[in-house]
């Protein structure tokens, strides 16, 4: 899953950056805005929609319900600062994914047992553009969640694209969430392709 982050992709246009994330692959995008205003988030995040269909890709809307049923897109990302996933979960029925950001094995547990589809659990390493308050989960600690919980579980935070062979040896299914790797990439498209080559084998 891709996460977009216009300030974080060397001064390229957001939208050729995801079309470039979509050609290499990648079937999975969330949008991730939090600093726009409603007019622009709603205009791009549109347009992110448009791209995401010619190629049957997800989309997921982080944080913003609104605009998610607005675009007809695929899911929320929720956390624990956001609506709560049982009261999305009620009012939006199973059409609408839920994905919920979690820093510990009891915010996820938690999460899926009030209906989140998917976890995005996080740091797994030690970040490097700015500073957590949470410590990382490490290998053993990636390991560890997937044993608790049944719904799907994508690792994101410090994740470089030197580490993916090694965590592909030792977690599988092995499911991603990425910004940086991807975004600061010189070649987005060849990257993504990269990074699909080593995650398919940990799905086999």
């Amino acid at each position: 899953m891709f996460i977009t982050d216009r300030h974080r992709s060397k001064g390229r246009d957001n939208l050729s950056v995801i079309a470039d994330v979509l050609r290499g692959g990648c079937r999975w995008i969330q949008y991730r805005e939090p600093d726009l205003n409603d007019a622009d988030f709603y205009t791009e995040c549109l347009k992110v929609r448009e791209l995401c269909d010619e190629v049957g890709a997800g989309l997921i809307v982080n944080d913003r319900l609104d605009v998610a049923a607005l675009v007809k897109a695929d899911g929320i990302q929720l956390g624990v600062d956001n609506l709560p996933v049982e009261v999305v979960r009620e009012h939006m029925g199973m059409d609408l994914l839920i994905g919920f950001s979690a820093h510990n094995v009891e915010e996820a547990i938690s999460a899926t047992w009030m209906g989140a589809d998917f976890i995005i659990y996080s740091p797994l390493f030690k970040l490097s553009h700015k500073d957590s308050p949470h410590e990382p989960h490490g290998i053993e600690g990636a390991k560890d969640i997937l044993g608790k919980i049944n719904a799907p579980v994508f690792f994101l935070g410090g994740i470089k694209f030197s580490d993916l062979e090694d965590l592909a040896e030792v977690i599988k299914p092995l499911r991603i969430a990425t910004v940086s790797m991807i975004s600061e990439a010189e070649d987005i498209k060849a990257t993504v392709e990269r990074v699909l080559d080593i995650l398919t084998p940990a799905f086999e």
